[in-house]
């Protein structure tokens, strides 16, 4: 028996109405036709059911095992997916096969591109004028681990591949090392409270993962192998990221954090990452870009490394944009203001419209804002009004340096707030000074300011409601392209909302 005529009508507006109903305008086999082969057969589930199935997935929260579960039991997802009561579902492994050839054929973002497509055709999506763009946490899957653990760890996976190469290797490489790895997350006996035997003790383990390294090199062919060679240079970038090698070839412990160190060596592309100074997380940045409209939709969203800057996405979220639906600007907060965020969109064609982020200033000292930069005439004018060439030649960076000398600045009024260190005030010419300064004018009209300041709610909005309603908060899996995949299948359910909301009212 048909499960729609056992229990009836689903409630109007419902996530299980909209599938039951307009199923296959949201997904259709041919979208996949490029991930399976004509000659060796069509697999026995249809495609478009199982994003069917991953869409109910993600919007209930559920894992593999739980969404076949509610597949075989819930007829409400019966009645969604078009079964018959009696089905028993599939075997949870068919969701994970299904993910692993959506990634395999670069088709991660489908869900979120076919709900574009069904609000183009439903005359939702205009080509957009205006996109907002931001960023939030996404947590990683992974533990994150201390130095100790992370080069234990290292040395364990350097040991498993050599041995899955070469058993008498990798029991000569065991039998050659001064710990056990059997446990490799357990720490070897020592006062770890007391500095001093603490600072000792990671010395022998990086020296313990040095012997493992030198080892390994000196073996004949062992790194031809394509697991070993990836061990090897984990272990090696886990060594370099929290020890020097002295003169006598001797790690010690880093003095400080170096940017961007592996933080897991399960995920090695979990990084410490910062929402703000008092905000730290772990894991990956989610990356969204949203129409700047009434009805907001998700139009890109790209999963990222934590510790990177929030404006060198901006390009990623465009370039994954249809030429037709890309924007011709930009609204964002001062991370997508800077010079080189502002220089990648002028290469696409898009302005942006953002603070640009100024150096901190001391109170009472004046600042590069308080002097005039006419870049037509190439001069600078400070304060007291002192006049001054910019330079032709510029640094490797392409900076120029204006220097007013310290003959001018030491019989000048403002010395004491300008320049009270010894020498003339020097001010740095950003390469794409000319961006910056458009930027700025741009923020300097009242509405166009009313205008950024008003747009911000509507990203936030739909920020929460991929992040926290559909779980794209935590990253359910290992790695960043199985994150993009899921938060792009999220954004689909983002933009679900208003497409169903849509459809039920042109029916109703």
């Amino acid at each position: 028996m048909d499960a729609a005529g056992l229990m009836g009508p689903l409630p109007d507006g419902s996530f299980f109405s909209l599938l039951a109903e307009h199923g296959d305008r949201i997904v259709r086999d041919e979208d996949f036709a490029e991930c399976y082969s004509e000659r060796m057969g069509r697999p026995s589930i249809p495609p478009s059911l199982l994003a069917k199935v991953l869409l109910l997935q993600y919007r209930c929260g559920l894992s593999d095992e739980q969404a076949m579960e509610s597949v075989a039991w819930d007829l409400r997802w019966k009645v969604a997916l078009g079964l018959p009561v009696d089905h028993r579902g599939w075997h949870p492994t068919s969701l994970t096969k299904y993910r692993a050839r959506l990634l395999l054929h670069g088709k991660e973002r489908l869900a979120l591109e076919c709900s574009l497509r069904l609000a183009g055709e439903l005359g939702m999506l205009d080509a957009p004028a205006e996109q907002i763009v931001d960023s939030t946490p996404m947590l990683g899957a992974a533990a994150t681990q201390d130095t100790v653990r992370l080069v234990r760890h290292g040395v364990k996976q350097l040991i498993d591949a050599v041995a899955a190469v070469d058993e008498p290797a990798g029991q000569s490489l065991r039998d050659g090392l001064e710990f056990d790895y059997g446990k490799p997350q357990e720490k070897p006996d020592c006062r770890w409270r007391i500095k001093a035997e603490r600072e000792r003790m990671l010395t022998r383990v990086a020296q313990d993962a040095e012997r493992a390294l030198r080892a390994v090199e000196q073996a004949e062919r062992l790194l031809d192998d394509e697991a070993v060679a990836e061990a090897h240079a984990l272990l090696r970038e886990l060594v370099g990221q929290d020890f020097d090698i002295d003169d006598d070839g001797v790690p010690r412990l880093h003095r400080g954090t170096r940017q961007g160190r592996i933080i897991s060596t399960v995920d090695p592309e979990m990084r410490h990452g910062r929402k703000s100074e008092s905000q730290r997380f772990d894991g990956f940045k989610l990356h969204v870009a949203v129409t700047n409209s009434e009805q907001p939709l998700v139009t890109a969203v790209d999963v990222g490394d934590a510790s990177a800057h929030d404006g060198s996405h901006a390009k990623e979220l465009t370039d994954q944009q249809p030429e037709q639906s890309r924007p011709e600007r930009i609204l964002g907060d001062s991370a997508y203001g800077d010079q080189q965020t502002r220089e990648d969109m002028q290469q696409r064609g898009v302005d942006v419209l953002a603070r640009v982020p100024e150096g901190e200033v001391r109170e009472e000292r004046i600042g590069k804002r308080e002097f005039q930069i006419d870049l037509e005439a190439g001069t600078v004018t400070c304060p007291q009004g002192h006049l001054v060439a910019i330079p032709e030649q510029a640094r490797r960076d392409g900076e120029r340096v204006v220097n007013f000398g310290a003959k001018r600045c030491n019989a000048c009024p403002l010395k004491s707030r300008c320049a009270p260190y010894a020498g003339g005030r020097k001010l740095t010419i950003a390469r794409r000074e000319d961006l910056l300064q458009a930027g700025r004018r741009a923020l300097q009209d009242a509405d166009t300011e009313e205008h950024l300041r008003r747009t911000r709610p509507r990203i936030e909005r739909l920020i929460g409601v991929l992040a926290n309603r559909y779980g794209a908060r935590k990253n359910r899996y290992i790695g960043s392209a199985k994150g993009r995949l899921q938060a792009s299948w999220a954004a689909a359910l983002v933009n679900l909302n208003p497409i169903g909301h849509h459809l039920f009212t042109q029916t109703a």
